[in-house]
């Protein structure tokens, strides 16, 4: 089976640019980031995307919006504005035939006080637990499109959340190498290979999330397993880093 390499687009491309430079390169598919606003469903027509995956041979997949949802949020104003985004974004990616949609679960505040930045995992565990277990694991059972991505730390009332649902879905994984790299908790996505459907490619010196092209950094992209065949999307958002990351795959002969 051929590896089902692809890419998230140069920022600078519009739609059909990201199409033709996927199709001119040999790349599998493309991956909308719909935080992006050439990209979102509000701008584009998904049979615009429907049309330009067919004419190009190219698949398309959906990272849905991450900077505007949080489904952690102590609002419960702000988790429904962030299902109903959600929702939009998953009819959106049916009606252009995308292939996965992958989603972030969202995050919790740390606050800035006189004696430095203090957060406390302990003040949001229940809460986390709670939602991930009454509103998001009841979702992904009528979603099933949606691969969740492993973003921030992984630990108490999340870590129990998503083995719930994981446990009691077939839910798909979208596995962040770059942020495996350099957050806790994330072996429970390698403890659950399996499903995962989609791995985003890109590199850091293993202190922050840089997205450095392949192998400017450190990180040892030899765990993902020989034999995935799942997609594999390099997440460095500019041509050169693109191309010189595809020449570093097959240098290294990863994934054939």
């Amino acid at each position: 089976m051929t590896m089902m390499l692809g890419f998230q687009p140069d920022v600078e491309h519009s739609l059909e640019q990201a199409f033709e430079f996927a199709a001119n390169n040999g790349f599998n598919h493309v991956e909308l980031l719909m935080d992006h606003p050439h990209y979102h469903y509000s701008a584009i027509h998904p049979q615009q995307v429907s049309e330009l995956s067919m004419s190009y041979e190219v698949d398309v997949l959906i990272h849905a919006p991450a900077i505007t949802t949080n489904f952690l949020a102590i609002s419960d104003v702000a988790r429904q504005a962030s299902y109903e985004e959600l929702g939009k974004t998953l009819y959106f990616a049916e009606k252009s035939e995308a292939k996965v949609v992958t989603v972030h679960i969202g995050w919790n505040p740390g606050f800035i006080t006189s004696r430095g930045f203090i957060f406390r995992e302990e003040w949001f565990d229940r809460h986390n637990e709670k939602v991930l277990t009454e509103e998001f694991l009841p979702f992904i059972r009528e979603n099933e499109i949606i691969a969740i991505e492993n973003t921030i730390g992984i630990s108490g009332g999340i870590k129990k959340g998503l083995e719930r649902i994981i446990n009691e879905t077939d839910v798909w994984l979208t596995f962040d190498i770059g942020h495996y790299a350099v957050k806790t908790g994330h072996d429970l996505f390698m403890e659950n290979f399996d499903r995962v459907i989609n791995v985003h490619l890109h590199d850091n010196r293993g202190d922050f999330d840089e997205h450095l092209k392949l192998g400017a950094g450190s990180i040892d992209f030899s765990i993902i397993p020989e034999n995935y065949r799942n997609y594999l999307t390099l997440e460095l958002r500019d041509e050169d880093a693109i191309l010189e990351s595809k020449d570093f795959i097959y240098a290294h002969g990863f994934w054939m």
